[in-house]
Parts: C-alpha cells; sequence; structure tokens
C-alpha cells in the first residue's frame, strides 16, 4: 500500500517506478534526475511551452501550435510523430528512445515544448527568459474519466486493475502520475494575466475551434497566415483527423494499447456524465469547492454542452 501527500489513504496501485518529487506523485517515466535536469532547461525567449495536466487535449494543442509555427508545414508534419517535433520535457523512455530532454535540446527555434508540470517544477528560465507559455485547461470530470481510461490502456501506469470508483478517489487525492490536478491548476491561475500567457479552454475549441486558432495564431504573432490557410489547420486538427492521423494519434507507442482505449477516445465534452453516479458527481463537486475555494476570480469551467452547467 502505499501513502500519497494529503489526506491520510492508501491505494493498492502503484505505478512502475513511483516516486515523490518536491510533494508531487510521479511515474519511472520522469525519474528523478530528469527532473533535476528540467530545473536546469536552457530556455530560449522565442521558444512556446504547453502547459497541460494529463488527458486535457494535449495532443490536440501541441499539433496547432507545431503548425502554426511552421506555416501549416503540412508535408513536414506527415513526416514525424508529434511527440518527437513538440517533445514532452519530462519524459525519458530509453524503448521509444523518446528523451524530452535531448529532443528538445536538439530542436532548432522556435521549439514547441510540452510539459504536465506545476510551476514550481518548471525550468527556472521560464519565468526569467519569458517565453510564450500557453495553459490548456479542461473541466477536471472529464479529465478524469479519459484518465481512467489511459490508465487501463497503457503499460506506463502499470497493471492498473481497479475501477472507476477506486480510480476517482486516486484522482481526487492526487494518487496519479503528475500528482494532483488541484495543485496543478491552482498553481497554474495565477498567471492569467501575464502578457507572455495564454490560458485555453478545451470546451472552447470544441465549440469553435476555428476561432481559437485564430487567437492562438495572433498570440504567437504569425499575422502572415491567411484566412484559408487556418481554416485548413482547423480541419487538419479536427479530433476525426487527428483520430486516423499516424503521426497524431499514438497506434504506433507500443506501452498503449489501442484495443482497450486509443489515446484520441472520443473527445467530447460531458463524458463524464456517463460514468459518475449522483453520489459521487456531488461528493466531487463538495472536493472542488473546498479546494478550490480562495480562487478569485474562480475558474469558468464549462462541465456540459447539454444543460449549460458552469463552475
Amino acid at each position: 500500500m502505499t501513502k500519497v501527500p494529503g489526506p491520510i489513504k492508501t491505494f493498492s496501485h502503484t505505478l512502475p517506478g513511483q516516486h515523490l518529487y518536491h510533494g508531487v506523485l510521479f511515474f519511472g517515466f520522469s525519474p528523478p534526475e530528469t527532473l533535476d535536469a528540467v530545473r536546469d532547461f536552457q530556455v530560449k525567449s522565442d521558444d512556446v511551452f504547453l502547459v497541460t495536466y494529463p488527458k486535457a487535449g494535449t495532443t490536440w494543442m501541441q499539433e496547432i501550435v507545431w503548425l502554426l509555427l511552421n506555416d501549416a508545414n503540412f508535408s513536414l508534419a506527415a513526416s514525424s510523430p508529434v511527440y518527437m517535433r513538440s517533445p514532452f520535457l519530462e519524459f525519458k523512455d530509453d524503448t521509444l528512445q523518446e528523451v524530452g530532454l535531448d529532443i528538445a535540446n536538439a530542436l532548432p527555434s522556435p521549439r514547441v515544448i510540452k510539459t504536465h508540470l506545476p510551476k514550481k517544477l518548471m525550468p527556472e528560465q521560464t519565468f526569467e527568459k519569458k517565453p510564450k507559455v500557453i495553459v490548456l485547461f479542461r473541466n477536471p470530470k472529464d479529465v478524469c474519466c479519459s484518465y481512467y481510461n489511459f490508465y487501463k490502456s497503457s503499460s506506463s501506469f502499470g497493471d492498473f486493475q481497479g475501477d472507476w470508483p477506486e480510480f476517482l478517489e486516486m484522482f481526487l487525492e492526487g494518487h496519479v502520475d503528475h500528482g494532483s490536478w488541484f495543485d496543478f491548476t491552482k498553481s497554474w491561475w495565477p498567471m492569467r494575466d501575464a502578457t507572455n500567457f495564454r490560458f485555453v479552454f478545451y470546451e472552447a475549441m470544441k465549440i469553435n475551434l476555428l476561432e481559437e486558432i485564430k487567437q492562438l495564431a495572433a498570440f504567437l504573432g504569425k499575422t502572415n497566415l491567411s484566412p484559408e490557410t487556418l481554416s485548413k489547420v482547423a480541419e487538419h486538427c479536427s479530433f476525426e483527423s487527428m483520430k486516423v492521423n499516424p503521426m497524431t494519434n499514438h497506434e504506433d507507442v507500443y506501452s498503449i494499447d489501442s484495443s482497450v482505449s486509443p489515446l484520441l477516445r472520443k473527445g467530447t465534452v460531458g463524458d463524464w456524465k456517463n460514468y459518475f453516479t449522483v453520489q459521487q458527481n456531488e461528493e466531487f463537486d463538495q472536493r472542488y469547492k473546498k479546494e478550490m475555494a480562495d480562487l478569485i476570480p474562480t475558474i469558468p469551467f464549462k462541465f456540459s454542452f447539454d444543460d449549460d452547467v458552469n463552475t
């Protein structure tokens, strides 16, 4: 049994190489020495960091931003998986030959770099060099459901045999890779007014992807891209397109069993309603209000399109 930060609770599931780093739980693919090296990573002022909690639409945003920064070079995008064009900074997989720090260091500028880290564990130069930072938020109920399916399909998290109620409790207590969603979210929200930051909501992208892409292009200074080009980027980056695109669907990744659950599974808003019981939903809402009570202003998450439920 494993103890985790916060309330004293134990869980049967253990991540491969599980360890705590500055109070945050990580799997073995983000080992302590890599997390140490991330702190010393040499940031460039023209870098673009994509900051997300796992399963918040990361791959979607990676493809969009890479295409915008590379003048919608679809042919180049078709020649290399997105995880090699936009490295996962704190990730190290020797089998896959995917070492985020090495890939990032070898990339030409401007670099698009993905991370799931809370603010306190970011490279120290992030706040000195002031690169552009895009923070993508998704409502936590859908994040939790998506993460549950990912846990079941990916060997990176071990042979998870738990059920939905167990995983929900693990998620609430931060006993998942990259730790507490609450801590991650609260660490980044205060940066929303910084001029080099842009906060984007997954649900807004689902409502009007083209408009969000236009705003991202403006934030990135890509005023040379025509409306027609931006429309092509939106079409290329639709969920349906990315799900069948071998450069974005991760079906080549040995650790993901797509027959259990593909990386790009549904891409919907409100799927949590298919998982949460009434009691679980009430308990989640109570925990959310307690954890997020001090945030001013509150984060305008949209939990559903059906009944316009917002928090």
